[in-house]
């Protein structure tokens, strides 16, 4: 099964980012409230106890003890050394969780995985990186299976969009003021350099539904964002014959 290791696992510009010191949260109650809220949504969809459940992009994390005890089975894949490190470390003693890198995804059992989630991620990642991430879903899931891609930033979203989203959110969670701050800061921060050069990858609705479609999968976009920008786009997809 090694001839299966994707060819997209390589280092990147971004890989780099995630393995440093980020600061992309305002502050401690953001980050709480992102992973608090985004495990929330990702448990809703986890109906089956003993279903395997792979996340793919994890980062930190910080409810993944939470989603372990809901299921079977749980794989965190992080391409990241550093934040992957840091969930080995944490999970070591944990015999429902696996933490791996992508190349080791190629190791699977075909149809072994209940549950994918993807969410994040895809916005890093190449239009031809996202068909080999597709296609790896497609032998990993079940014939019942399901797969989650969350937080796809649609064609037009604008800067104002998520300037709107996260001043929402941090009204609703008492954060405004370390919010409002915190916009000036990262507008000068490293993640914004990179993302000027880089630029993000953007779907919009009909354009996710064809890839996952030539992937095998009959796709389905949700009425809620698996992250708190409701202007960013999920979707769950199953496996078809």
């Amino acid at each position: 099964m090694g001839s299966r290791t994707p060819q997209w696992v390589r280092p990147s510009d971004w890989l780099d980012f995630w393995n440093g010191a980020q600061h992309l949260y305002v502050n401690d109650r953001h980050r709480e409230v992102h992973f608090r809220d985004t495990s929330a949504r990702i448990l809703a969809l986890a109906r089956d106890p003993g279903a395997h459940l792979l996340d793919y992009g994890p980062g930190e994390a910080t409810y993944a003890d939470q989603i372990a005890a809901a299921v079977g089975r749980l794989t965190l894949c992080e391409a990241a050394d550093q934040p992957r490190r840091k969930l080995a470390a944490r999970f070591a003693g944990n015999p429902k969780v696996d933490v791996v890198q992508p190349a080791a995804l190629a190791e699977l059992v075909d149809s072994s995985v209940d549950l994918m989630v993807v969410n994040s991620v895809v916005q890093y990642l190449r239009r031809d990186e996202l068909r080999q991430l597709l296609v790896l879903a497609r032998r990993l899931l079940t014939p019942d299976g399901r797969l989650v891609i969350g937080d796809v930033i649609p064609r037009r979203a604008s800067v104002i969009s998520e300037v709107v989203a996260i001043l929402r959110l941090a009204s609703r969670e008492r954060f405004l003021v370390a919010a409002v701050a915190s916009l000036v800061v990262t507008a000068f921060s490293p993640y914004s350099r990179i993302r000027a050069r880089l630029g993000l990858s953007r779907y919009d609705e009909a354009d996710m539904v064809a890839l996952l479609g030539a992937a095998g999968f009959a796709a389905v976009r949700q009425p809620f964002n698996l992250s708190h920008n409701p202007a960013r786009l999920t979707f769950v997809a199953t496996p078809h014959a």
